[in-house]
């Protein structure tokens, strides 16, 4: 009997969709924080209240993201070192950059410029 491996190593992931209101809010405003904080405590902190509330183990590099695909509202919360993501912006003013999660990615990649 054979094996066959996937494509692509998978990831934990979480639906925001699934998550209550005021789950969601306080998941958002977590994520916000992360983003705007420039205390690395506090960023781990926040993040792993993030993946408390979506439900998911802390990823080994701390950062959680939700997809931010310009195409869809897929609501996808993945470990942001998960293979096959694609960046929609660059951090700019922020710390992390804006990720399209693998699926989407795949099936309807952001233009990005460079």
């Amino acid at each position: 009997m054979s094996v066959i491996s996937p494509a692509r190593p998978t990831s934990q992931t979480a639906d925001y969709a699934k998550l209550g209101p005021l789950t969601q809010a306080l998941l958002d405003q977590a994520l916000t924080e992360a983003d705007n904080t420039v205390d690395n405590r506090e960023f781990r902190t926040l993040m792993e209240i993030a993946t408390r509330l979506a439900g998911l183990d802390l990823p080994k590099g701390h950062d959680v993201a939700k997809c931010a695909c310009p195409y869809c509202v897929c609501g996808v919360i993945f470990d942001t070192a998960a293979p096959g993501l694609r960046e929609v912006e660059h951090p700019g003013e922020y710390n992390l950059p804006l990720l399209q999660c693998a699926r989407c990615a795949d099936e309807h990649p952001a233009f990005h410029e460079d």
